[in-house]
Formats: C-alpha cells, sequence, structure tokens
C-alpha cells in the first residue's frame, strides 16, 4: 500500500463504473469463496510456511487479499529512494500497522509517511485509517474490499496542512495458478487533492505476479496504473519488481527496484527500497 494511493468515490460516473468493477471481482468470490470450514481439506493460503508472504502488504503498491488473522497484527516499515525529474527524495518511515479482528476483518493505520527532495523540501503525508473484510477463499481464489480515509498532509512543520482529505475502496482479488506462482489483482477509485488543491478522481488497477522460489523466498513483479495521475495530467503507469524473504516464519524482509513506465504517475523517474515486516 504506497503508502499510500487513498481511494474515493467521486461522481456518479466514476461511482457506478467503480461498482461494477468491484462487484465483478468480489461477487463471484463471494458465492464461491466463503471460509473453508474446519473440516475441509482445503488449506489456508494466508498461514503455514509462507504465510507471512501472503498476508504481507509490502513491498508492492497493491494490498494483499488476506486479512491478518485475529488476535495477530502486523508492522511493515521501510524506505525508499527515489529518483525525480529535477533530483532526488528519501521517503520513510512508511509505517502500517495492522490489527487481525474477528470474521476475517483488519483494521489498519498507517501514520504520516516524510518525505524529503533535494528541491522540494519536507513533505508530511497524511494519517489513514482502514478497513479491510476478506471474503474467504476456496483452492484457487481469495478475495477481499477495503475502505480507506487519509486526513490532509503537511509541508513545513507537522501539522500545517497542505491540501485535502482522500478517502478509498479497493477491491483485491488472488489466484493461484500453481503451488509457486500466483496472480494478484486490484482496482481501486480515487479521489485525491493536487496542486492549488483541486480535487480529482482517478481508476486505479494493478496487476502482481509472484513466484514462489522455496517456503522462504519469494520473486515479484507489478503494473500499477491510474487514469489521473493529478489534476488535468491524464494517465500514468510504473512498473515494479523484486524480492521478499522470510528471516524467521514470522518476521521478512524485501528489496524493490521501481520504474515509470507513462505519464507522470508518482512524479518520479524510478526508485530503490527496502523494508520488512513482523507479525506478532
Amino acid at each position: 500500500m504506497e503508502r499510500l494511493g487513498p481511494v474515493f468515490l467521486g461522481g456518479l460516473a466514476l461511482m457506478q463504473r467503480a461498482a461494477i468493477g468491484l462487484l465483478a471481482l468480489i461477487l463471484p468470490l463471494s458465492a464461491l469463496a466463503r471460509p473453508a470450514p474446519a473440516a475441509t481439506t482445503v488449506p489456508d493460503p494466508c498461514t503455514g510456511r509462507s504465510g507471512l508472504l501472503a498476508e504481507i502488504d509490502r513491498p508492492t503498491i497493491a494490498d494483499s487479499p488476506c486479512s491478518v488473522r485475529p488476535g495477530r497484527q502486523i508492522i511493515e516499515f521501510g524506505y525508499a529512494h527515489v529518483r525525480t525529474g529535477d533530483g532526488t527524495s528519501e521517503n520513510g518511515p512508511q509505517l502500517e500497522l495492522r490489527f487481525g479482528l474477528p470474521d476475517g476483518n483488519e483494521l489498519v493505520l498507517l501514520p504520516p509517511n516524510i518525505t524529503h527532495g533535494t528541491n522540494s523540501g519536507t513533505v508530511y503525508g497524511g494519517t489513514t485509517v482502514g478497513f479491510k473484510h476478506e471474503w474467504g477463499y476456496s483452492r484457487h481464489w481469495i478475495g477481499a474490499s477495503e475502505a480507506l480515509v487519509t486526513t490532509p498532509r503537511a509541508k513545513g512543520p507537522p501539522g500545517t496542512p497542505d491540501g485535502g482529505w482522500g478517502e478509498a475502496v479497493n477491491g483485491i482479488v488472488g489466484y493461484s495458478v500453481s503451488r509457486h506462482f500466483g496472480l494478484g489483482f486490484m482496482l481501486g477509485v480515487s479521489s485525491l487533492t493536487g496542486a492549488n488543491n483541486r480535487r480529482y478522481e482517478s481508476l486505479n488497477p494493478d496487476l502482481t505476479a509472484t513466484w514462489l522460489l522455496d517456503p522462504r523466498c519469494q520473486l515479484y513483479a507489478e503494473l500499477y496504473g491510474q487514469s489521473q495521475t493529478g489534476y488535468g495530467l491524464g494517465a500514468g503507469f510504473d512498473a515494479d519488481g523484486g524480492i521478499q524473504y522470510l528471516l524467521t516464519r514470522h518476521f521478512e524482509v524485501d528489496a524493490e527496484l521501481g520504474q515509470q513506465v507513462s505519464g507522470l504517475l508518482g512524479q518520479h523517474r524510478d526508485y530503490w527500497g527496502v523494508g520488512g515486516g513482523w507479525e506478532f
């Protein structure tokens, strides 16, 4: 979750498109992939030796369809070095706090992220609060939906508002092609505040492929896009990929590379990042 890409239903036409897309993703799973009963032979795709690799949100832009299991928590963190059109910027600590609730639910909190650019100064991101519901899983499919709200960011001293609120709705689907290869799909809608506090809406697709090399190591590749990258700026796409490794069953580390494909998504050319996650 980048930390952030907040998503909002902005405008009747966009709401209609979003509803169609989200229903297309979620409704088949709600019928086919209810939580598996104890007696079933279908394993839970979010647990086991590689469970944290499935549960963790980072380092992809897309979130995991897995909710944190009840009574468990996950802390995620990271750092990114970004090359922009007029210099570089540093981004961190990319904190994400996730709390498992009963019945496939999850509460998520993302404290402000800090970005310092060589020519743009320091920007403090907003605080995000979200709620996810995992609809269930079958032998090959798992699906979830989530909603998030983000406070205005601040430029300069913390607490100095700069921009407006953001809200989010995402539909997330995972498909297990084989024991080692999987695909992830996320579709979101967003309303963000850009320059001069001008609000713009966007439809945001995401496709992720994962390859589990062994129970502790996984490679991934991702393509993410927005129909609007800013007020009047049009569409943009980014590609990223990397590696995730389990130091222990409950502690993950990762490294990633990202590249601008088209448009001005993220206002960067390319980036690299490292991070990790701890489940307890």
